[in-house]
C-alpha cells in the first residue's frame, strides 16, 4: 500500500479530487467519480468493482476506513489534512474517506422484465430514491433521458445509496426510440388514469416516469398503452416523483411474487 501526503490546496491531485466531486462535465470527460464514504465504497466493491484511488482524511482514525484501505492495498491512497478533505466532500459531517473509480458503463442488451424509463427527472435525490426502489424490486434495466440529473453526482449516489451499481442503467437516451424497440406493453404514472391497483401487470413491462413539474413529455405520452394513477385521500393533489415511483414499484413486485406462488 502506497500512501501519498497532501498538505497544499496547490497538490494537482487535490486539484482534480476537488473539481471532480462538483463537475459533472470532468467526471464525463474522464469516465470516472467519486464515492463519499464507507458505505458507497463497500456497496461498489460488492458489485464487482475496483477502486482507483483512495483519499482519507488524516484527521480522523477509524477500524472500517483502515480496513477498506488494507482490503484495497492496490489503489495509491492519499492522505490529506482534515481542512482539505472539507473542501473537496460537501457533507455537513465528513466521512473520512473517499474512492476514485471508473464509472460503469452498461452495454446495452434487451431485457425482459420491468424496465423503468425516467423522463427528464431533475432532482438528484428523486433520482437516486428511485433508482434505490429499482433495485430493491428488482428492475431490470433504467433508461435515463437527456434531461435527467446526473446518474453519478454525489447527491445521486448518496440519494440511492450505490443502487446503480446493480443495475444496468443507461444515460442520455431518447426514450422515443427505446418504446419503440420493445414488444411488450410500456405504461405510465399519471392523474387520470386506471388505478394502479386494479391493474394487472404483466411481467414483461416499461413504465416510464415524468419530470416533477411537467410529467411525461407529451410525445411519450402518445406511445403508452395505459396512464395508471395512484389513488389518494381527498384533497392530496400528487405525490413527490420518488414517492409515486416507489409506490408504483412495489405493486409491480407484489403482483409478481403473487404470481409465482
Amino acid at each position: 500500500m502506497t500512501e501519498l501526503i497532501i498538505t497544499s490546496v496547490e497538490n494537482p491531485t487535490f486539484k482534480m479530487f476537488r473539481k471532480l466531486y462538483g463537475n459533472s462535465s470532468l467526471r464525463n470527460e474522464l469516465g470516472q467519480c467519486l464515492l463519499d464514504g464507507p458505505h458507497l465504497i463497500r456497496s461498489y466493491s460488492e458489485s464487482g468493482g475496483r477502486i482507483v484511488e483512495l483519499i482519507k482524511d488524516a484527521s480522523i482514525e477509524s477500524v472500517e476506513i483502515n480496513e477498506l484501505i488494507n482490503e484495497h492495498s492496490h489503489a495509491k491512497t492519499h492522505v490529506v489534512q482534515h481542512d482539505l478533505f472539507t473542501k473537496i466532500s460537501d457533507l455537513k459531517s465528513v466521512t473520512g474517506i473517499i474512492a476514485l473509480i471508473d464509472m460503469p458503463v452498461s452495454s446495452y442488451k434487451k431485457t425482459n422484465g420491468l424496465n423503468l424509463l425516467l423522463d427528464n427527472i431533475q432532482d438528484p435525490g428523486n433520482l437516486g430514491s428511485i433508482l434505490r426502489s429499482a433495485a430493491a424490486t428488482g428492475s431490470c434495466s433504467v433508461f435515463l433521458s437527456k434531461g435527467c440529473s446526473d446518474l453519478w453526482s454525489p447527491k445521486t449516489l448518496r440519494g440511492s445509496q450505490g443502487a446503480q451499481f446493480f443495475l444496468d442503467c443507461y444515460e442520455n437516451q431518447s426514450l422515443e426510440i427505446v418504446i419503440d424497440q420493445f414488444d411488450f406493453p410500456c405504461y405510465t404514472l399519471g392523474m387520470k388514469g386506471e388505478s394502479l391497483y386494479n391493474a394487472k401487470l404483466t411481467k414483461d413491462i416499461a413504465i416510464i416516469i415524468g419530470n416533477e413539474g411537467q410529467g411525461v413529455n407529451p410525445i411519450l405520452l402518445s406511445k403508452v398503452k395505459k396512464t395508471l394513477s395512484i389513488p389518494m385521500a381527498r384533497g392530496v393533489e400528487s405525490l413527490n416523483v420518488s414517492s409515486a415511483a416507489s409506490i408504483m414499484l412495489y405493486e409491480y413486485y407484489r403482483q409478481l411474487q403473487d404470481k409465482t406462488l
